[in-house]
């Protein structure tokens, strides 16, 4: 008897394992990068006052390889998620990206901040090239044109983490970087990328345009 309730026992745990298997294909199918990301909130929609466009938020973490975590939001154009849309990553503390990545989305563009948790640069850049992976697998957003959007102190981790993964980073953009762009741009030309220098005193919406342009 014992016997055959522990044939039993062992037949139920294979089929719960099979079947928590399939769950997770599945899950992977449909979810996309949410493979490895999760959502922890519930999405908000907003309008965007520049564009009048909608524009949905939405809490989103990454796992990095040693299962540490980094917490940002996700901005995307709502309900238009049919074609993979050009993303950028703002590296910079979250509450100054908000206002950027909603500008940013409202014109189509997907767009990703995130609070830097790490004392130091390789900690930092760390944090970024786990950011990177996971927005790169996101099933709405196109791989091959990924952006780094740094400003101030984030333009040297955007930077090191671009002349890193020249093939992963489609441009870097600089918004008042503390250091000569002039050196970084000919850092960029031996990677055969593109770098765009903001002058953040020229306005937030003359900022925008000029990224567009440079992403289009």
């Amino acid at each position: 008897m014992n016997r055959f309730l522990e044939k039993v026992g062992v037949a139920i745990a294979s089929r719960i394992g099979i079947t928590a298997a399939i769950a997770m294909i599945v899950a992977a199918l449909l979810g996309g990068g949410y493979w490895w990301a999760r959502s922890k909130a519930p999405r908000e929609t907003v309008k965007v006052k520049e564009t009048g466009t909608k524009v949905d938020l939405e809490d989103l973490c990454f796992y990095g390889s040693g299962n540490e975590r980094v917490d940002g939001k996700v901005y995307r154009p709502a309900d238009d998620l049919r074609e993979p849309h050009p993303a950028v990553i703002y590296c910079q503390d979250k509450s100054y990206g908000d206002s950027w990545c909603r500008s940013l989305a409202g014109t189509g563009v997907v767009a990703y901040c995130f609070d830097f948790k790490g004392n130091g640069e390789k900690a930092r850049t760390a944090e970024l090239e786990t950011v990177l992976k996971g927005i790169r697998n996101l099933r709405y957003v196109n791989k091959n044109k990924v952006y780094l959007l740094g400003e101030a102190n984030g333009c040297l981790t955007a930077s090191t983490v671009a002349f890193d993964n020249p093939k992963k980073i489609k441009g870097l953009i600089l918004v008042s970087p503390g250091f000569n762009p002039l050196e970084i741009s000919r850092k960029a030309k031996r990677y055969n990328d593109t770098v765009l220098v903001v002058d953040d005193a020229q306005g937030r919406k003359a900022n925008i345009a000029e990224i567009v342009d440079f992403i289009d």
